[in-house]
């Protein structure tokens, strides 16, 4: 898990691709948990294709997050 100062550095919404690198998961994984509503997530852009992810998700343990697809 990053230190404290490392957090508060983060963006506050950070991309799939970032977030699926923190927890060692496929981007794929982490869209599912974005769809569930596992994690925090929005989506932006024009056609609301684009998903960030909200940087408290971070502090999540993944234990606790479903990683079997």
């Amino acid at each position: 898990m990053p230190d404290e100062s490392a957090l508060n550095a983060l963006p506050e919404w950070l991309t799939v691709s970032e977030v699926a690198r923190h927890f060692r998961v496929s981007t794929r994984t982490i869209s599912r948990w974005a769809a569930s509503g596992e994690i925090r997530s929005k989506r932006i852009g024009p056609s609301g294709r684009l998903v960030r992810i909200h940087c408290s998700a971070l502090d999540t343990e993944h234990d606790t997050l479903s990683a079997v697809a």
